[in-house]
């Protein structure tokens, strides 16, 4: 069983709560940002070259300790997968594997990001339950 669209707006939610007051605001940014763009233009061949705002929140997120820039960097994953399945849901596809995956993803970069090793037969439960791990 994969990991449910609520799931993953609750481990959204739990990583947001990890970060200083400084750090929420510029999730909230980044969040707008992510908002705004269509879920199917979000390739290489269609990203067009940072604008000027991109390039502020990228130095303002160079400025926050590592640990906070590592959660931001897991909630763009889980922010964009849960994008990516409401999309997939929308037109009638299955949205499950974009959960799990962008679960998956989140929980490596986490694990990466402490020098633990990085589990690549990880279930998506197992990736969830990694992320409501303290750190």
């Amino acid at each position: 069983m994969g990991v449910s669209r609520l799931e993953l707006v609750e481990l959204i939610e739990g990583e947001g709560a990890k970060l200083s007051l400084r750090g929420r605001g510029l999730w909230e940014r980044l969040q707008l940002r992510i908002e705004a763009e269509a879920p199917e233009e979000a390739t290489p061949e269609t990203l067009s070259p940072p604008d000027p705002e991109e390039v502020e929140i990228a130095g303002l997120m160079a400025t926050l300790p590592l640990q906070e820039q590592g959660i931001l960097e897991r909630l763009m994953g889980l922010l964009a997968g849960l994008r990516s399945s409401d999309y997939a849901e929308a037109h009638g596809q299955p949205s499950e594997s974009s959960r799990d995956q962008a679960v998956m993803f989140a929980a490596g970069l986490k694990d990466g990001q402490e020098g633990r090793q990085i589990d690549l037969d990880m279930t998506p439960q197992q990736a969830a339950a990694r992320l409501r791990e303290p750190g």
